[in-house]
């Protein structure tokens, strides 16, 4: 605990106050971020967002499981109450939660069988298969009903990126294919 007290005085110190005022009266992000809880995937800090522009649901794996009510209620608040304009799903290399699909001995507890005992490793290498569950994820966001409804009404979208830990890459599938992020804007005219 005094790590985290520690911290807060950190952040205390160098905290906008007239911004988080200006958040009393509530929220407004442009996006919805689906990643793992690992603690290494900060999406704040790989998209330079400041409080307030993203909602983020984080959970083992990354997983859009949208038959769970916390995924569900995630995107439901974001998409009706918040009027997100981007749902994105954020993977990540080393995934823990990919690397427990391909080692189902992992899945030791009730809860984590009740979570990933579903998933399931496609892919050469545990890259492969992060990307390729991060395409699964993508999959079941867009076959959402709510989500599906306000994208057929151009009111959102949604994106899967992936981020290599080890060199602060990101990449973003796109039409089939992983595009740098500098690309995208080519591809898209």
């Amino acid at each position: 605990m005094d790590t985290l007290l520690q911290g807060y005085v950190r952040f205390r110190e160098r905290a906008d106050r007239n911004a988080y005022c200006a958040l009393c009266s509530g929220q407004a992000p442009h996006t919805l971020v689906i990643t793992c809880s690992d603690s290494r995937i900060v999406p704040e800090d790989i998209f330079d967002a400041r409080p307030g522009e993203l909602f983020v649901l984080r959970n083992v794996g990354n997983l859009a499981r949208t038959d769970d009510p916390s995924v569900a209620a995630a995107l439901d608040y974001a998409l009706l109450h918040l009027g997100v304009k981007n749902v994105v799903v954020l993977a990540h290399t080393d995934c823990g939660a990919v690397k427990a699909s391909r080692e189902p001995e992992h899945l030791d507890t009730e809860g984590l069988r009740l979570w990933l005992g579903e998933e399931h490793f496609d892919g050469s290498d545990v890259e492969q298969a992060s990307r390729a569950a991060g395409v699964r994820q993508l999959d079941r966001i867009r076959k959402y009903p709510l989500f599906r409804k306000l994208e057929g009404e151009g009111k959102t979208s949604a994106s899967l990126c992936f981020f290599d830990i080890g060199t602060c890459g990101l990449e973003i599938y796109l039409n089939g294919q992983w595009v740098a992020p500098g690309t995208v804007s080519a591809i898209c005219k």
